[in-house]
């Protein structure tokens, strides 16, 4: 099965490391969305628990996150006291339908004074989700090998020029480079490509100046 996650290049610089947020204000209440792109459940939980504890007046702190662990996704969420199927119900039928993970939404509501009822409710806390799930960019999971890259100076150029078109499509992954008396390049390579990009690399490096 294909799973996708959310991005956003845009650099939003947010408090909580958020890579997108909306505000939506339904008869008084302020809802505060707040998405993060997470690997793992831990992530998820620290980012939630800053929330809470910087919003100690809100009525609510609602969440819903999921995460990839052996390529089934995880999905766990919490109502925090809002009538059930109002707070997280719609978020989850989204998030299953467009099979994303790997992220966390964290919703934070001020009570207006007003009650919603269930319907309002439920479309206030989805609309909420959507302001920021909108401003994001839906990309596929790739499962990667590792392949480390050791080449010289002169075909360092004409290898970057070479894996370019990859690393911007998110075929390959670099994740750090040393560059000493010769150049080492620590990639993950998308596993459908892996054989092709691997042997256009040993093509380019082991040719003769």
């Amino acid at each position: 099965m294909k799973y996708y996650s959310l991005d956003n290049k845009m650099d939003l610089n947010g408090n909580y490391g958020q890579i997108s947020e909306g505000i939506l204000v339904e008869k008084q209440s302020k809802f505060i969305s707040y998405l993060f792109k997470i690997e793992n459940e831990e992530q998820a939980l620290e980012k939630i628990e800053s929330i809470k504890k910087d919003n100690l007046q809100a009525r609510h702190v609602v969440y819903i996150y999921s995460f990839l662990k052996n390529n089934i996704a995880n999905i766990r969420f919490s109502d925090d006291g809002e009538p059930k199927g109002t707070g997280t119900k719609a978020i989850y039928e989204l998030l299953d339908k467009e099979a994303i993970t790997n992220i966390c939404i964290v919703i934070v509501r001020y009570f207006g004074g007003i009650l919603l009822g269930a319907g309002p409710l439920s479309r206030a806390y989805l609309n909420s989700a959507r302001i920021s799930i909108d401003k994001c960019s839906k990309e596929e999971i790739y499962n990667y090998i590792d392949y480390v890259l050791e080449c010289d100076y002169d075909k360092y150029n004409i290898l970057k020029n070479k894996l370019e078109k990859y690393i911007k499509n998110n075929y390959i992954v670099l994740n750090n480079s040393e560059f000493k008396e010769n150049i080492t390049l620590n990639l993950k390579i998308v596993d459908f490509e892996y054989d092709n990009i691997k042997s256009m690399i040993e093509e380019i490096n082991y040719e003769k100046n």
